[in-house]
């Protein structure tokens, strides 16, 4: 590699060498660990149960990039294309310039490539914001699904029940004395045989509203998380939207709830100050 001035530097090339000589070490020695003590658990000797179901699913999604994984051909290959676009191409040739370049005269180098307003006289628009897309199939199309619905999720009985509730029961039920259509009247309800919120030793749950929470104007999260005291098998002590956990240690959490203008309202910057 050559300075600017023309001559040999070898200071240029040292972080080079240096940030390959790591890369290669660490690659080497997951490699070992992998083979010696994971290989068993990591490349199963036959098929499982789910690797069959997945097969049947269409479409074939790929898998999910394996980003911590040092023997992945993808990674590797990924590390070396950077390695080569860094050390090469940043600082020689910048694909930029020729598309500034391809205007045809002086005339149309404007914002003419550049400026779409098609836009800015609609009535409505919704605006969706997504990234780092193409990690893995499944949870791509998961997103673009989403994307492709005419209406958006909102906070109806129907979603909190089947979209929310009914996954985290799935993953832990709630007592079995727990009723779903009944409401907290004096919370925390605690489970029978406590006698108060610091002698209960189960999981616990606090949340704080999102956007959607808020299209109804917070009327259906009141009503199933406020007025009640499970959710699955997390017990849910809180009584309002927002909330402040003292945690040992000396630890905060302060869940703040911001309504649609990113603002708190009057009442919880009296209770957080």
């Amino acid at each position: 590699m050559l300075s600017s001035n023309g001559s040999g530097s070898s200071n240029d090339i040292s972080p080079v060498y240096s940030l390959w000589a790591t890369f290669i070490g660490l690659y080497i020695a997951n490699y070992v660990v992998e083979r010696s003590t994971g290989w068993a658990l990591t490349h199963p000797l036959t098929i499982s149960e789910y690797e069959k179901l997945k097969k049947q699913l269409k479409p074939d999604f790929e898998d999910m990039v394996p980003w911590y994984s040092g023997t992945s051909a993808d990674l590797f290959k990924t590390v070396f294309d950077l390695m080569i676009s860094v050390t090469l191409f940043v600082g020689r040739f910048d694909m930029r310039m020729m598309q500034a370049a391809m205007n045809k005269t002086p005339d149309e180098a404007n914002n003419s490539d550049l400026l779409y307003d098609h836009l800015n006289e609609k009535d409505e628009l919704w605006f969706d914001f997504i990234a780092d897309t193409g990690d893995g199939g499944n949870s791509t199309y998961a997103v673009a699904r989403l994307l492709a619905q005419p209406s958006y999720p909102n906070p109806s009985s129907f979603s909190y029940d089947r979209r929310f509730f009914c996954p985290f029961e799935y993953a832990l039920q709630p007592p079995a004395w727990y009723k779903a259509e009944h409401i907290a009247l004096e919370k925390p309800e605690l489970p029978l045989g406590v006698s108060e919120l610091r002698q209960y030793r189960g999981p616990e749950c606090f949340m704080i509203p999102g956007n959607h929470d808020w299209f109804d104007g917070l009327n259906t999260f009141i009503r199933y998380i406020c007025h009640k005291s499970w959710l699955g098998g997390w017990f849910l002590p809180q009584k309002k939207s927002y909330f402040a956990l003292k945690l040992p240690n000396g630890w905060w959490v302060f869940g703040l709830d911001q309504a649609l203008h990113g603002d708190i309202d009057v009442y919880q910057f009296k209770f957080f100050a």
